[in-house]
C-alpha cells in the first residue's frame, strides 16, 4: 500500500514538474521559429500611443489631454509623457530603427489634443504637418502606417465641459475628429483604427 501511494506521489510530482517546465521550454524554443512559419500575408509591426511616444506636450498648439491631467495629479509617481520618447522631434530616427528592425507596419495614435487642441474647431496646421511628415516617412521607408483615431487621449477641455466619454456629445466630437483625419490620410495607403483601449 505504501509503495502504491509513493508511486502515485512520484507520478503526480513528475506531472507537476513537467507542467511547470513546459512554459520554460516554449520560451527557450522561440529561436526555432522564423518568418517562414507565418502566413505570407502576415505583417510584422509595432505600435505606440501618442501620449507614450510623442512628448512635446506644450509645443505647436497642443493643449492638455486627460492623460496629462492624470499623470500630473500625482498618481503616476512623478512620471508623465511631457517628453516621453520624444517622437515628435525624433520620428525620422525612430522610422530608421523600424527599418533596421525589419518592421513592416507601425500603429500609432493621433493626439486629439494636438490635432484639434480644444476638441473641436479647426485643425492645428502644425499637427497636420507633423502627422503628414510621419506618414510620408513611414511610406517612403516601406512601412505601412496604421493610424488609431483615439487611444483614450482626448483634450482635457472636453472632459471639463462634458465629462468625457460618459457624455453622448463625445461621439459627435470623435466623428468630427475622424472626418478631419480622413482629410489627413486620404491620399496615402493608411489603415485606420477607430478606438484602441477600452474605456
Amino acid at each position: 500500500m505504501e509503495s502504491k501511494s509513493k508511486a502515485s506521489f512520484n507520478l503526480a510530482l513528475n506531472l507537476i514538474l513537467l507542467l511547470l517546465n513546459l512554459p520554460l521550454r516554449v520560451v527557450l524554443s522561440v529561436d526555432e521559429y522564423s518568418i517562414n512559419d507565418f502566413p505570407l500575408d502576415f505583417v510584422f509591426g509595432s505600435g505606440t500611443t501618442a501620449y507614450q511616444w510623442e512628448g512635446a506636450v506644450n509645443e505647436d498648439g497642443r493643449t492638455p489631454s486627460v492623460w496629462d491631467t492624470f499623470a500630473h495629479d500625482g498618481d503616476m509617481h512623478e512620471e508623465n509623457g511631457d517628453v516621453a520618447c520624444d517622437g515628435y522631434h525624433k520620428y525620422k530616427e525612430d522610422v530608421k530603427l523600424m527599418v533596421e528592425t525589419g518592421l513592416e507596419a507601425y500603429r500609432f495614435s493621433i493626439s486629439w489634443s494636438r490635432l484639434i487642441p480644444n476638441g473641436r474647431g479647426p485643425i492645428n496646421p502644425k499637427a497636420l504637418e507633423f502627422y503628414n511628415n510621419l506618414i510620408n516617412e513611414l511610406i517612403s521607408n516601406g512601412i505601412q502606417p496604421h493610424v488609431t483615431l483615439n487611444n483614450f487621449d482626448f483634450p482635457q477641455a472636453l472632459e471639463d465641459e462634458y465629462g468625457g466619454w460618459i457624455s453622448p456629445q463625445m461621439m459627435y466630437f470623435l466623428i468630427s475628429c475622424t472626418v478631419m483625419l480622413l482629410a489627413l490620410v486620404h491620399e496615402t495607403y493608411t489603415e485606420l483604427i477607430t478606438l484602441c483601449t477600452r474605456m
